[in-house]
């Protein structure tokens, strides 16, 4: 069918440049589907928090506020991919500008590093190697590009929820509020003041994740 693809150069880029926008726009919708669950999680986490600080389950308020930190990493990562997938939408953009004028596509490294950071993000590698099939076909990424990019996922740094991260949680959620519970004793502490939620936060060493999720999971039962 080709012999008769009467199109020019540029025609055929502008539909490949279509098809490229069209399905970033979707990736973006899902990705913000994905921040507003993320952010409705966080919301009610936090209820459980303030409802367990009443009581003084320093267990538990350490597990739900290790769990908002593990969620805002994730989302953190959601923000990164969305902005990465913007970068590359621009950068195919600017080079159907420059097929117009010397009838070729230029390779990109911007979009390159975007796909390697793209690659990270769990969720999107697969919608990521998609996409560099396709950008390669174009001519903005080369074959050693795309090779990089395989490169970047053995190197996909893990965070762990550290105990500042943690102590930053429930600083942020109890603040304000703590002078109207009541005295609880959480490990020898007196929770009437912001330094309690602190304390509570740093009083265990960090447990394993999937130990984590069993609480967690506990507690919502």
């Amino acid at each position: 069918m080709s012999l008769f693809d009467r199109r020019t150069p540029y025609e055929k880029a502008k539909e490949q440049t279509r098809e490229i926008s069209s399905q970033i726009r979707h990736e973006k919708r899902q990705l913000e589907r994905e921040i507003n669950r993320s952010d409705r999680e966080i919301q009610r986490l936090s209820v459980d928090i303030r409802k367990h600080a009443a009581t003084g389950n320093k267990e538990a308020l350490r597990t739900l506020a290790k769990t908002i930190v593990k969620i805002k990493h994730d989302k953190s990562r959601l923000y990164s991919a969305k902005a990465n997938l913007d970068t590359i939408d621009n950068a195919v953009k600017n080079q159907l500008a420059n097929v117009k004028i010397t009838g070729i596509m230029q390779k990109s490294n911007e979009v390159a590093r975007s796909m390697a950071q793209l690659m990270k993000v769990g969720q999107f590698q697969s919608v990521a190697g998609q996409f560099s099939k396709e950008l390669i076909k174009m001519g903005i990424m080369g074959e050693m590009m795309n090779e990089a990019v395989d490169a970047a996922m053995d190197n996909n740094d893990l965070e762990e929820e550290t105990d500042e991260e943690v102590a930053k949680v429930l600083d942020e959620i109890l603040a304000g509020k703590v002078g109207q519970l009541p005295s609880v004793a959480l490990g020898g502490t007196t929770m009437h003041a912001r330094e309690g939620a602190i304390a509570a936060a740093a009083a265990n060493d960090d447990s394993e994740e999937d130990d984590m999720e069993r609480r967690l999971q506990a507690l919502r039962s």
